[in-house]
């Protein structure tokens, strides 16, 4: 994976009315000698590209190059008790990695890791790059890169953060040279929840069920924050995976799941739309098309399966 130095980690939260704390995204990139980029006036989509260069970008792969695949992006699930980096700490994060107490909310581990895999599967299905799950040894968060280490490229884990933020993500190398970059963390002070319906259909904020307390719904929380781990940053299109800050004019206020009609619903977002997945593929490019002669081996093969399913 293509990685260098940068001075501090850009950061992308959303909380308890799921992107409250979201406004100093750029401002964060930026400092840490990024630039957010608007793309085409058909779009809004935003990528943390190199002020030196626009032609590249935060990006996983072999080249940090627009455009170029993302390869296989590994991730894995930091054990519960595990610290963060003495001598590093990260603002407004403390304590130790508590996942299970995140995921008992959403139905237990099995029912997460199924809306974990929903959320990569969206994601690559729609650009040139894969996922595969790993085992995570422990090594604390945001800690150096070192060579015996056994983590994925993602890592998806749950502290105590400070503020009502549900999940914060952050963009991919080079991000600050830490292990930090491309983790997701969820806000283990916060509650989560499963929004009920279909993708598209509305469904309450504030439900009863949830003591009128903001719905943070889990697997659109991390799809979005996924998308971040990718290098996507905000978008200005509402009803968009990426929607959130942009600037003062855009503060996110916008975005569907903040209400902006005040009917107090927001619709089941959980899969990228027109705008996320033309910033995805503007990073990676689109998914790689099977070539015939592998079509017709496996539906052959598909043939001969089914011969001798008959035969028993």
């Amino acid at each position: 994976m293509a990685r260098e130095m940068q001075e501090s980690p850009g950061r992308s939260t959303h909380g308890g009315a799921r992107c409250a704390q979201c406004g100093n995204v750029q401002g964060g990139l930026a400092a840490g000698g990024l630039l957010a980029m608007a793309m085409s006036p058909a779009f809004a989509f935003n990528v943390a590209s190199f002020w030196w260069d626009p032609t590249q970008a935060s990006k996983w792969g072999a080249s940090n190059e627009i455009g170029t695949a993302g390869g296989v992006v590994t991730w894995s699930l930091i054990p519960d008790g595990t610290g963060i980096q003495p001598d590093a700490p990260v603002d407004g994060m403390s304590g130790t990695s508590n996942l299970s107490s995140v995921f008992a909310q959403v139905g237990g581990e099995a029912a997460a890791l199924g809306m974990i895999e929903d959320a990569f599967d969206a994601w690559s299905s729609v650009a040139n790059l894969s996922f595969v799950r790993v085992t995570d040894d422990g090594t604390p968060f945001n800690a150096p890169y070192d060579a015996g280490q056994s983590i994925g490229h993602i890592r998806i884990g749950a502290y105590a953060i400070n503020g009502s933020s549900g999940a914060v993500g952050y963009v991919p190398p080079p991000n600050g040279g830490t292990t930090l970059e491309g983790d997701i963390i969820f806000n283990a002070s916060n509650t989560f929840g499963i929004a009920p319906g279909n993708e598209g259909d509305l469904y309450e904020l504030y439900p009863e069920s949830n003591g009128f307390f903001y719905l943070n719904d889990f697997q659109g929380l991390f799809t979005h924050e996924l998308g971040h781990a990718l290098g996507m940053l905000h978008s200005a299109v509402p009803t968009a995976m990426m929607c959130g800050y942009v600037d003062p004019a855009f503060d996110g206020s916008q975005c569907a799941y903040m209400d902006p009609d005040g009917d107090g619903k927001s619709i089941v977002n959980r899969v990228p739309d027109a705008d996320d997945v033309a910033g995805i593929q503007y990073l990676y490019g689109a998914p790689p098309v099977p070539e015939p002669g592998t079509c017709a081996l496996a539906i052959a093969g598909l043939g001969l399966l089914l011969a001798r399913m008959r035969r028993r």
